[in-house]
């Protein structure tokens, strides 16, 4: 009886072993770059969010500035006759009264706050200047003109 042997295959397929212990250890490596990536992200949005809020708090503090400028030309306006007495140069010390509320709203409202108040025939100048707290000294000048009506 013939039999017939059959050849055995060139190749033979081994388990892939090798291969397996190449990747042992694959998928936590990728776990920490994606975790290093997402940190980065996440504080990239940190830094956004202290940057938006150091821009808002700036925007508030000029508006606030200008409002209270403005503020002062009004009651000034109202009161042309004593426009003289809201003259203030800054130095803390108060020679009318008429001045002084509107300067304690100003260093509530602003950070290290501190105005003065020039008046040269009918124009008057408002300067007030405050200091954030991480950051340089700003100032707002409103200048305007006390007419009749």
């Amino acid at each position: 009886m013939l039999t017939m042997r059959t050849a055995a295959p060139l190749f033979i397929r081994r388990p892939a072993r090798r291969h397996a212990r190449r990747m042992r250890g694959m998928s936590l490596t990728e776990v920490l770059v994606s975790m290093t990536i997402f940190a980065i992200g996440v504080l990239g949005l940190f830094g956004t969010h202290a940057t938006a809020f150091n821009t808002y708090s700036d925007a508030k503090h000029r508006v606030d500035a200008a409002l209270l400028a403005d503020r002062l030309i009004s009651e000034m306006w109202v009161d042309r006759a004593n426009a003289a007495a809201y003259v203030y140069n800054g130095d803390g010390s108060f020679s009318q009264m008429r001045i002084k509320p509107w300067m304690e709203q100003v260093q509530q409202a602003l950070p290290g706050a501190n105005a003065t108040v020039a008046l040269a025939g009918t124009t008057v100048q408002v300067t007030v200047t405050w200091r954030p707290r991480n950051g340089d000294a700003r100032t707002h000048t409103a200048v305007a003109t006390l007419q009749e009506p």
